[in-house]
Order: C-alpha cells, then sequence, then structure tokens
C-alpha cells in the first residue's frame, strides 16, 4: 500500500529535483519518492528510526507439494525420520512446556500436526530469524500448547520419552 502526499519545497531545490529527474528521464514525483525511501532508509541505518520489517519471503510450492511441517502426500520415510528428530531435539530444548506430552502423540494428528509445526517453526527462527517479536510468538504459541497438554493430562496414562522413532511412525 501506498501514501500519497504533499510537500513543499524552496523554489531552489524543487529545481534542482526537477534537473535530477528530468535526467534521469522519470516524473518528478517519482524522483522525489525515491529520495524520500533513500533517506528514510538512511535514518533507519543510523538509528534514528525503527527498520521496516521485512515481510517473510514465502516460496510458492508446486501443487504437489505440502508444508514442510506435514508428511507429504504419499508418504516419506526421510522426511518422517528428519522430523522425529527435529521433534525430539524440540523436546530437549523445551522439557519444562513438553513434558506433558503423551506417549503415542504421532497417533494423534493434532499432536502430530503441532510438534511439526513447532519443530519446523523453531528450526526457521534459528537458522534465519531476524525480529525478536516472531521469538515471542514462538514462545507465547509453546505455553498455549503447554496449557492445552495440562488440559489434556488427566488421561495422561504414559509420559513420551524422546528416543528412536517408533516403527509405526517410520512406516506411516
Amino acid at each position: 500500500m501506498s501514501q500519497r502526499i504533499q510537500i513543499a519545497l524552496p523554489d531552489p531545490i524543487a529545481h534542482q529535483l526537477r534537473e535530477l529527474a528530468t535526467g534521469a528521464s522519470e516524473p518528478l514525483s517519482t524522483m522525489a519518492g525515491h529520495m524520500v525511501r533513500n533517506a528514510v532508509a538512511l535514518a533507519a541505518k543510523d538509528g534514528n528510526v525503527r527498520a521496516l520489517r521485512q515481510a517473510p519471503v514465502l516460496v510458492k510450492r508446486s501443487g504437489s507439494e505440502r508444508a514442510p511441517w506435514l508428511a507429504p502426500y504419499g508418504g516419506d520415510r526421510t522426511w518422517r525420520q528428519e522430523m522425529w528428530g527435529q521433534v525430539v531435539a524440540l523436546h530437549g530444548r523445551y522439557p519444562r512446556h513438553l513434558g506433558d506430552v503423551k506417549d503415542g502423540w504421532w497417533t494423534d494428528e493434532a499432536h502430530t500436526e503441532t510438534l511439526c509445526a513447532l519443530a519446523t517453526w523453531r528450526a526457521e527462527l534459528d537458522d534465519a530469524g531476524q525480529d525478536p517479536r516472531d521469538e515471542l510468538a514462538f514462545h507465547t504459541h509453546l505455553s498455549d500448547y503447554r496449557h492445552t497438554l495440562r488440559q489434556e493430562g488427566g488421561a495422561v496414562t504414559k509420559e513420551w520419552k524422546p528416543g528412536a522413532p517408533p516403527e509405526e511412525w517410520i512406516a506411516a
């Protein structure tokens, strides 16, 4: 989205801007917009204003691909092994938050998708995180999931102990 604004310039500056625009074969307003954007970017770089948050890069997947936290259509043994490792690592990093995960969580789609999404999100933050608000959002969701696990806790018969994946996970 863009906003149209009107600025007043002293005549000598307006004349110079017009010369620059003519020399670059640009409309006067386009040249002024470029200059204002460059000045604001420089101010952000110098710490005078908060830098803009970059929009996330969205990679368009082909119709046959799924989100990286969901098992690929038709199954994929490698994906399952890697994702299991990521969930084990997530549990190791946040044992207090994930201590109420039930043994057999992989048989429940909601728990499987949530744990895989959290593990994928954590990996993406570790690899390319740039905004502390994303980190805070992750921890908020992790706490929300902990609350969900505790609410379901009355039926916990056996706590999950991270280790090698069960054959039913790998073979699925």
